[in-house]
C-alpha cells in the first residue's frame, strides 16, 4: 500500500448563467484575475466574461494572448508576465491549449487557475496534466501538474458559439477514454480505489455518446441547446476529466492516443485534422486490436452517425501506406508503456488493415 494516495476530482459549474459562479467560487481566492484567452474564444466569450467578472467584484490585470500552440516556450512567456505575477489568479478561456498552457504558467507560478472552455473537445479543463507540444507542432510531453484547476465554467451559449467540428472531435476523444482505460487493466491485476472508481466512471464517456451524440450533434448543429447537449458536453469535459485523474498513470492511455502521436509524424495530420478525431479513429483501431466486437460495432456505428473516421482515407492516408513512421512513434509513445498484452507495429497495422474492410 502507498503511505498516501491524494485524488482531486473535478469541479464545475454547467448552464447559461455558469458564469454567475465568479463571485462564489473565485471570490475566496483574491480580487485580481489574469485572463488567458485564445483570440477566437475571446472574441465570442468576452462580452460573457468580463461582465461577470464585474459582477463578482474581480479586476482583470490582464487579457493575455496565449499563443497559437500549447508549448513550454508559450507557458513561460505567461508565468514571466508582471502582470500575470501581480494576480491572484488566472482564468484560461479557450480551447485544450490555451488552457494547458495556462495550467502549466499557473502551476510554474503557484497560483489557482479556474477554466472556462469555449468548445467541448476534451477535458482538459479540469485535468491535472498538460499535453504540450513542440513549436514545431509535434508532440512534446505531458507535464503532471500539482493540482487540477480549482474550478471549471461551461456556459453552453459559448459552445453553441463555436464551429460544430470542436464538439464533433470531443466526442471521439471522449469516447476513447473509456476504450483505453478498460483495455489498459484488462490484465485483471489488483487495481487501487481510484482506478477502479475512475475506470467505472469512464463508461460515462461511451455508452451516453451511443445514445445522445447524434442528437447533440443536431442540436448544436441548429443553435440549440438541449439536455442531450449538455449531457454531452459534460461526457466530453467532466467524465474524461474523473478518469484521468483517478487512475494511476497506466490506465491512462492506450493504441488510440499512442496512434494519434504516431500520426502526427505526418504533417497534414496535426494541420488539417483534429485531435479527437484522429483519436476516434485510433479507437476503432484499438477495439480491433483487442477483438472486443461489441464495443467496436458500437463506436463504429457512432463514428458513422457523425462523419468521424473509420478509415484511412478519412485521413487522408492510403490503404497500402506502410505507416513506418506512424508505427515507430506510436510504439514509442508514452501511452504505450502499460498494456494488457503484448502489442506489437505489426498487430496496430493489421488491426488497421482488418478497419479498412470492416463494415460494422
Amino acid at each position: 500500500m502507498n503511505a498516501m494516495d491524494s485524488i482531486f476530482l473535478p469541479r464545475f459549474t454547467i448552464g447559461e448563467n455558469a458564469f454567475d459562479a465568479f463571485h462564489d467560487e473565485m471570490g475566496r481566492y483574491g480580487k485580481k484575475v489574469a485572463v488567458i484567452h485564445g483570440e477566437r474564444a475571446w472574441k465570442a466569450a468576452r462580452e460573457y466574461v468580463v461582465p461577470a467578472l464585474e459582477k463578482a467584484g474581480l479586476t482583470i490585470t490582464t487579457e493575455w494572448l496565449y499563443g497559437h500552440d500549447a508549448t513550454h516556450e508559450n507557458a513561460d512567456k505567461i508565468s514571466n508576465d508582471p502582470a500575470v505575477q501581480e494576480a491572484d489568479m488566472l482564468l484560461a478561456v479557450g480551447g485544450g491549449k490555451c488552457i494547458d498552457t495556462a495550467k502549466l504558467a499557473a502551476d510554474h507560478l503557484g497560483k489557482p487557475v479556474f477554466t472556462a472552455p469555449s468548445i467541448a473537445s476534451n477535458c482538459a479543463p479540469v485535468t491535472q496534466i498538460s499535453i504540450m507540444y513542440h513549436e514545431d507542432g509535434s508532440f512534446c510531453d505531458i507535464p503532471r501538474l500539482k493540482e487540477v484547476p480549482v474550478h471549471c465554467f461551461i456556459n453552453p451559449k459559448l459552445v453553441l458559439a463555436a464551429p460544430v467540428k470542436y464538439l464533433w472531435a470531443g466526442i471521439g476523444d471522449a469516447m476513447a477514454k473509456h476504450v483505453e482505460s478498460s483495455w489498459s487493466a484488462k490484465a485483471g491485476e489488483k487495481l487501487s480505489f481510484g482506478s477502479e472508481f475512475g475506470i467505472t466512471a469512464g463508461q460515462m464517456c461511451f455508452y451516453p455518446m451511443v445514445k445522445d451524440a447524434k442528437k447533440a450533434m443536431d442540436d448544436a448543429k441548429a443553435g440549440r441547446n438541449s439536455e442531450e447537449l449538455e449531457n454531452t458536453i459534460l461526457n466530453i469535459v467532466v467524465s474524461p476529466g474523473v478518469v484521468s485523474v483517478s487512475v494511476h498513470p497506466n490506465y491512462n492511455g492506450g493504441i488510440a492516443h499512442a496512434l494519434f502521436y504516431g500520426l502526427t509524424k505526418r504533417e497534414h495530420i496535426e494541420k488539417k485534422h483534429l485531435h479527437g478525431e484522429v483519436v476516434s479513429y485510433g479507437t476503432l483501431v484499438n477495439l480491433m486490436v483487442d477483438k472486443d466486437w461489441d464495443k467496436l460495432k458500437l463506436a463504429y456505428g457512432v463514428n458513422k452517425s457523425i462523419d468521424l473516421p473509420v478509415c484511412l482515407a478519412d485521413l487522408e492516408l492510403e490503404k497500402d501506406d506502410k505507416l513506418e513512421d506512424v508505427l515507430e512513434a506510436t510504439m514509442a509513445n508514452q501511452e504505450m508503456t502499460h498494456t494488457p498484452y503484448p502489442v506489437t507495429k505489426e498487430m496496430i497495422y493489421q488491426a488497421i488493415q482488418d478497419l479498412e474492410d470492416y463494415k460494422g
